[in-house]
């Protein structure tokens, strides 16, 4: 193989991090961002891999400190690094998606741990398990290979059950607000409930999402005849399978799919459970390899206007969360993280989601600058980028970065003494490294 130019620190990456920190005071900042790059560098979810990742400017107290007692709020960095993928995607409506997944604990101490149905279904592995449920918000952006979901903001499930999970959702989604712009919501069977979807709507929000195939829809009634008495009909005929059989089907090949076939059947009509809202229900049916028909799904999408291929195509892009979550829970150990505090926890779990983020966000990019630092192999093709290829490039090349000296440089002055005693900065015990 040829030698690969040398290359230096992305600037991209660097003014991506300087904007970040530059949302939360400053006696904050350096050790903030020591953190995300740390966290973007490092791997396996321990605090102590990653600033080792990296050369530290403080004592290992003052990272532990900062996520314990820090005075930083993380909605400042959630509003700037929804600044940044609404730049970068230039989207006018984008695709959000809202899903959970579960990290196995062995102690019931940890927060949020309970005992909680596990619908993974994984082989040697018990039904219910002791464990947490994270709930992330992320967005798609696309990328030269694949579309990928960027984290924007988890949260950790307090309770138990299908409601807590439906409230957390909405408290993710109105912490979000309307920083990334208009959306379409895709959401799996779970999350498809009445409350959600039309706090969604409130804000501006189209959902798109699947629900069971005998969910209760009735067609539009006939339109009212003049002269008549009373409150106009809401709902029209019943439409069960049989009559959903008896609609006209159509095959279109669906490019979010790998280009398979499906076989759709659309109608406008109003849900039982949405008490009047009119979606349009399609269902699919992808084709198999070897031939025949896959199951039949039913989505459901609040944009009547939509055709039947777009709601399919739009919903292929809810799957991009399970690529994130295994590379969260493999690679950057989101099941390992130690914290025995919410806050900790969640202010830990943020700032390795930003770290998180800007790999995909520079895969998305490709700018030459990234892609000098790759040297790939042989049995890859030179066009392939992934944000795991990214991470371990940076990681090999800049092992050792003095990751605060990426904070750009303020006129404002900060007294030592007010940082000491107020309990924005580290605690006196942390000298300098």
């Amino acid at each position: 193989m040829e030698p690969q130019p040398e290359a230096d620190f992305p600037a991209t990456l660097c003014r991506w991090v300087g904007e970040i920190v530059l949302s939360i005071p400053q006696p904050a900042r350096r050790t903030v961002a020591e953190l995300i790059m740390g966290g973007l560098l490092a791997g396996g979810g321990h605090v102590t891999q990653a600033f080792l990742a990296l050369t530290p400017r403080l004592g290992w107290q003052a990272y532990y400190w900062m996520l314990e007692r820090g005075r930083f709020r993380l909605l400042g960095l959630v509003a700037a690094l929804c600044g940044i993928v609404r730049r970068e995607a230039g989207m006018k409506r984008g695709f959000a998606v809202i899903d959970d997944t579960l990290a196995p604990r062995a102690s019931a101490k940890a927060p949020g741990a309970a005992v909680r149905f596990d619908h993974a279904h994984k082989t040697n592995r018990p039904a219910f398990l002791l464990c947490q449920s994270f709930v992330t918000l992320g967005t798609v952006v696309t990328c030269r290979d694949q579309p990928r979901c960027v984290p924007i903001i988890p949260g950790v499930c307090r309770g138990i059950g299908n409601a807590g999970k439906i409230a957390l959702a909405k408290t993710l989604l109105r912490a979000v607000g309307d920083r990334l712009g208009p959306l379409c919501l895709l959401l799996d069977a779970w999350y498809m409930r009445a409350s959600l979807i039309r706090m969604a709507m409130q804000r501006g929000h189209d959902v798109i999402g699947q629900v069971r195939r005998d969910t209760a829809l009735f067609g539009l009634p006939p339109p009212r005849a003049p002269g008549r008495r009373g409150r106009p009909r809401l709902y029209g005929a019943r439409i069960d399978a049989a009559a959903a059989a008896l609609l006209p089907a159509s095959t279109h090949r669906i490019d979010g799919y790998g280009g398979r076939a499906a076989r759709l059947r659309h109608v406008l009509c109003r849900p039982r459970f949405l008490h009047g809202i009119v979606v349009h229900a399609v269902w699919c049916e992808l084709a198999k390899r070897h031939g025949g028909w896959a199951k039949q799904r039913l989505l459901l999408s609040t944009d009547p206007n939509l055709s039947a291929s777009a709601v399919v195509e739009a919903y292929a892009n809810r799957w991009t969360v399970e690529p994130l979550f295994a590379a969260l829970k493999l690679t950057d150990g989101m099941g390992a993280m130690w914290q025995r505090g919410r806050t900790a926890l969640l202010r830990w779990l943020h700032l390795v989601q930003i770290g998180r983020a800007l790999l995909i966000l520079l895969t998305a990019r490709a700018e030459p600058q990234v892609l000098a630092l790759l040297r790939v192999g042989g049995w890859r093709k030179a066009t392939t980028l992934t944000p795991g290829l990214v991470k371990d490039a940076l990681a090999r090349r800049f092992g050792d970065i003095e990751a605060f000296r990426l904070v750009p440089t303020t006129q404002k002055k900060t007294s030592p003494a007010h940082g000491t005693a107020h309990g924005t900065g580290p605690p006196r015990s942390a000298a300098a490294a």
